[in-house]
């Protein structure tokens, strides 16, 4: 029923599914496409995290003077940008030219998204309930996530065989594969896109509003 908390709850919904989509065919990407390993796989989203972790910093000290509605804002945009850009992977793509640029914008955005997001859904709630308000975000995201992987994988999978059967091959390759990849891909930036609306629509929070909710005693919240 709170404006600010439904939609960091609803934000962070479709925030699990943009991520889960991006790990998951990004994954598989560099396994049945580029023939890496699934260590070296892992090792190359390590970047992602490197940038979430600056991006985050920099988020919890812009939060204080912008507030949360514009600085996560900003991160949709960014993520979304990240996002579009993983559309124009093709089997001949590289991870240095193609890939990891679009894992830098990605995390830049995201860590811009999870530090307002936890303190909006944390907003006006006392100690008693704090727990209960982190978990339910933890969920949402986790929800969103799981829908996103059923929900993604039937799409990928689809147009990698709609490829298959309109080029007439005799079974998979990597340009059939990365046409299912591609596919997600797009539909994960209108989702991202879709979540940086419903955020700048339903988050009215200013810096005002979280500067007098830091001056009250914590019981009183």
């Amino acid at each position: 029923l709170d404006r600010n908390r439904g939609g960091a709850y609803l934000a962070s919904f479709f925030v699990g599914i943009g991520l889960m989509s991006m790990f998951l065919f990004i994954s598989f990407f560099f396994q049945a496409v580029l023939q890496y390993s699934p260590l070296t796989s892992g090792l190359l989203f390590l970047p992602f995290s490197a940038g979430v972790v600056i991006s985050a910093g920099i988020a919890s000290q812009l939060l204080p003077r912008f507030g949360p509605r514009w600085v996560t804002f900003t991160g949709f945009v960014l993520a979304t940008t990240g996002m579009a850009l993983f559309t124009r992977l093709t089997a001949d793509s590289t991870y240095a030219a193609n890939v990891l640029p679009s894992i830098i914008i990605m995390s830049l955005g995201m860590g811009l998204i999870f530090v307002p997001l936890s303190a909006t859904a944390l907003f006006g709630v006392g100690n008693h309930d704090a727990g209960v308000a982190s978990a339910v975000l933890n969920t949402s995201q986790q929800i969103g996530g799981s829908i996103g992987v059923a929900f993604l994988n039937t799409i990928a999978a689809s147009a990698t065989t709609a490829y298959i059967v309109a080029n007439g091959l005799q079974g998979q390759t990597p340009e059939a594969l990365v046409a299912g990849f591609t596919t997600t891909f797009v539909w994960s930036t209108f989702i991202l896109g879709a979540a940086g609306i419903i955020w700048v629509v339903l988050v009215r929070m200013t810096r005002r509003d979280m500067a007098s909710n830091d001056a009250v005693p914590a019981g009183m919240h």
